[in-house]
């Protein structure tokens, strides 16, 4: 028998209920967006938001609505759902973005521009990517390590997209992992080759491997101290792409427990946690 999470909610404030996902957590958020913020352009249906939470680029997408106090239902997909994204798009891809009367539409980014861009919600608020090569070096210097801390807590943390045990199982199998031996990440079709007991047990070798691993990232988050502008945008001139590109893979460092990071780098994370609605993982850290 199969089993859908669609967990839909109209988005102004933080009035959910705590403890089933991160978004929930009264630990991870320490202030509240206020609920005057609630939706501009009022009547008719809301946007509907398809997306996982742990997911970077479905985090780039739900920056915009709460940027700009946008309502909006957020419908959380289930891992393994295929159907769902497939009927929307042709293929099984988050986020996705469903307006009333228009043809759904994926891809963060397009999502972020469309959003930014309509006049229902008043001028665009996002500022131009800044091109900072600076930034660029950054992340691409901690995607492997970032990679091999946050890919074995996704299945194991508190997310409505992992609600079921087949929705674990899925992700696992379509996300393969280095060899803890060799550091060689095998392809799509050698990794299904090898099969789930070796896939089990590198994810568990690399969370094993957490405080040599977190020998690597710290001194690259320390490093952050110099590149954030300021604690409401990392690049001067205030919020814009290159926030979108940024807070949605500095967040995913709150998921791991034994993290360093500086206080610039603390205050960017509450201070954009906070104007976008989106919550951290700290609650929820292992």
């Amino acid at each position: 028998m199969l089993f859908v999470v669609s967990t839909i909610i109209a988005l102004d404030h933080r009035s959910c209920t705590p403890g089933f996902t991160s978004a929930w957590s009264r630990k991870s958020v320490r202030s509240a967006v206020p609920i005057a913020r609630a939706a501009r352009g009022g009547g008719g249906l809301l946007p509907k938001l398809y997306v996982y939470d742990h997911c970077p680029f479905c985090t780039r997408a739900r920056m915009i609505f709460g940027l700009k106090g946008i309502r909006h239902n957020l419908s959380w997909l289930a891992n393994d759902d295929i159907q769902t994204p497939t009927g929307l798009v042709g293929k099984k891809i988050a986020p996705i973005l469903e307006m009333p009367g228009e043809t759904p539409m994926a891809e963060s980014l397009d999502i972020v521009r469309r959003i930014d861009e309509d006049p229902t919600w008043g001028s665009a608020l996002l500022q131009p990517s800044t091109g900072r090569e600076d930034l660029k070096a950054w992340m691409k210097g901690v995607s492997g390590v970032m990679r091999l801390l946050a890919r074995p807590r996704y299945p194991k943390g508190y997310f409505p997209e992992f609600a079921f045990q087949r929705a674990r199982e899925a992700f696992v199998r379509n996300h393969p992992i280095a060899d803890p031996e060799t550091g060689v990440i095998p392809g799509k079709e050698e990794w299904l080759q090898i099969g789930p007991d070796v896939w089990n047990k590198w994810y568990a070798q690399h969370l094993e491997n957490t405080p040599a691993l977190l020998e690597q990232l710290n001194p690259a988050l320390a490093e952050l101290e110099n590149l954030i502008h300021h604690g409401d945008s990392v690049s001067p001139g205030g919020v814009g792409y290159d926030d979108i590109a940024f807070f949605d893979r500095l967040r995913g460092t709150t998921l791991v427990k034994g993290v360093q990071l500086g206080p610039k780098a603390t205050a960017y994370l509450k201070s954009m946690s906070h104007q976008t609605d989106i919550p951290l993982f700290w609650a929820l850290a292992m």
